[in-house]
């Protein structure tokens, strides 16, 4: 199938790959469909798009680089997608400044590929919205 995007054009998409938020993002509530687009040149971020909406799009962030980072799950939002997370990414801003660049750490999307569902989790542990990726301090 065939989805206009943000920062793409227009984009062949396998349907299977489409994910479905079953707890969706805070504040899109109404978009519940998005396939991860990778760049194999930019390891570790990926765009997040939504197939139903082209200007939708999120830049995402392995949270592979953060130390020691393992939040508190709800049993409600693990059980939204199967009981499993098979990969976990984090919402990123982008700044004008890329050296400024945050991720949410207490708001981490959670996706069981096994299923193709996704959910964002609020956390209940003690941690930033705004982590900055390139070190210095907590904004």
């Amino acid at each position: 199938m065939q989805i206009e995007t943000r920062d793409f054009g227009t984009a062949e998409i396998n349907e299977k790959d489409v994910i479905t938020f079953v707890k969706p993002i805070l504040g899109f509530e109404e978009y519940t469909k998005f396939v991860m687009i990778m760049d194999q040149d930019i390891a570790g971020f990926a765009w997040l798009q939504s197939t139903e909406e082209k200007e939708l799009c999120f830049i995402i962030a392995n949270p592979a680089f953060i130390e020691n980072y393992k939040p508190t799950i709800d049993k409600e939002t693990l059980d939204a997608i199967g009981g499993e997370t098979t990969e976990m990414w984090l919402m990123a801003a982008i700044k004008e400044d890329v050296k400024k660049t945050t991720v949410n750490l207490k708001s981490p999307l959670l996706f069981n590929m096994n299923n193709f569902t996704a959910a964002q989790a609020v956390c209940e542990d003690d941690l930033p919205f705004r982590f900055p990726v390139f070190g210095g301090k907590e904004k």
